[in-house]
């Protein structure tokens, strides 16, 4: 867990990058008048001033310290991270956006005010421990288009460090309508607060299970230390857990498949549809949903299929960049709509696959360019630090027949 100290230094860091960042305010008021055509009984409301209002009651919460004791320190450490980054930017609002737009939407928003139609986000995270090379992920970026955002390779490679504690290795959203509101509402990061001593996957789900009200919601994937992986499955207060078969984990976006969670969803959509009048079956949210279960029911036949081998890079990511059936089955989005009242159409933005650690550590890393799917360029070669070019991983590259090393 940070010190006091660094908190404040980490907030204020934040804080001045925001300030200076003309993209963090496109951002923002990008996500809020999404907010006001998402949920159309809030327009009235004045989003600036409910993260105001927010900020101001988490900060003013109580946490019971019997039920969750490794938050002693943790009180004093979020205070100086907020006043690190309000001393940072100079701008309350900006503060208060910064830590509290996500709950709003996901603890007020989805909670109290039906949306028009169900978020589109659909990213895809892949693990597999154990491949030919060695641990290999691939995640997904999938989302509307937004004319200002720009994606560029990243700089280098993986590292190649060796995990030390159990580390997220894939995610995607999935939040529900008219989900449950938490009772605890003080910021509570779980996985600062999470004790070092935890090394074993089975104490972690404990450990998750007990503050499973303060993270989420998403669909989630973790390793520990020897390449054993999860998947978490939540909603705002619920929690699900899949355990691998063959070392490979995967989640995709709204959807639960744990029995418990995906009955918990279903029952909300019904309570939406009823709540906005929708026919139970021909309206956006249920085709969507809809196929994002036939969606992740094929990514886990992709992967479990990989899985029965030896995983390779190339078949890590062809599973990212699956288009082999109509959508919505596939895991590559191209800008498809589900339904003929839908309003917003999803692209697979990014996609990256790589092997993680070891002497051929390399990422492949596409990008969405113009009206182009992904799966139609070719992808950027990212090596890690100190490994040697080889020809042959070049085919099929941006570095193909260029001679680039």
């Amino acid at each position: 867990m940070l010190s006091v100290e660094q908190a404040y230094i980490r907030g204020k860091k934040a804080g001045e990058l925001a300030a200076n960042d003309p993209q963090w305010v496109m951002m923002a008021e990008s996500v809020m008048d999404w907010a006001r055509k998402s949920y159309p009984a809030s327009a009235d409301l004045d989003y600036k001033q409910e993260v105001l209002n927010l900020e101001r009651q988490r900060m003013n919460a109580g946490l019971d310290l019997t039920k969750f004791p490794e938050c002693r320190i943790w009180v004093d450490v979020v205070r100086e991270e907020h006043k690190g980054f309000l001393d940072g930017c100079k701008n309350e609002w900006m503060m208060a956006h910064n830590f509290n737009w996500y709950w709003f939407v996901s603890r007020r928003l989805n909670t109290r005010y039906v949306r028009k139609s169900a978020p589109k986000e659909k990213c895809t995270g892949v693990w597999f421990g154990h491949g030919i090379e060695g641990p290999m992920a691939g995640q997904n970026l999938d989302d509307i288009v937004r004319p200002f955002q720009k994606f560029n390779p990243p700089e280098k490679g993986p590292s190649g460090n060796l995990f030390t504690k159990i580390t997220q290795v894939g995610g995607a959203s999935s939040a529900v309508l008219c989900d449950e509101e938490p009772e605890d509402i003080f910021p509570v990061d779980v996985f600062e607060v999470m004790p070092e001593d935890i090394e074993k996957l089975t104490d972690f789900v404990d450990f998750l299970y007990r503050y499973r009200e303060f993270f989420g919601p998403g669909n989630l994937v973790f390793a520990d230390t020897e390449m054993n992986s999860v998947a978490i499955e939540k909603s705002n207060c619920r929690m699900g857990v899949r355990w691998p078969e063959n070392g490979a984990s995967a989640v995709t976006a709204c959807s639960y498949l744990t029995p418990e969670m995906n009955a918990f969803k279903k029952e909300r959509d019904k309570i939406s549809f009823e709540l906005r009048g929708f026919d139970p079956v021909d309206n956006p949210d249920y085709v969507f949903w809809a196929g994002c279960e036939k969606r992740y029911i094929r990514l886990l036949y992709l992967v479990e299929n990989e899985a029965k081998s030896i995983p390779t890079l190339e078949g890590l990511a062809n599973i990212m960049l699956d288009h082999a059936v109509p959508f919505p089955d596939r895991i590559c989005l191209a800008g498809e709509k589900g339904h003929r009242l839908d309003w917003e159409a999803n692209w697979t933005l990014t996609s990256s696959s790589s092997v993680l650690f070891g002497p051929t550590r390399r990422t492949l890393w596409w990008r969405k360019e113009g009206n182009t799917p992904i799966y139609e360029t070719k992808p950027f070669l990212i090596l890690g630090a100190g490994v040697e070019m080889r020809e042959e991983w070049k085919k099929g590259t941006r570095l193909e027949n260029r001679g680039e090393k």
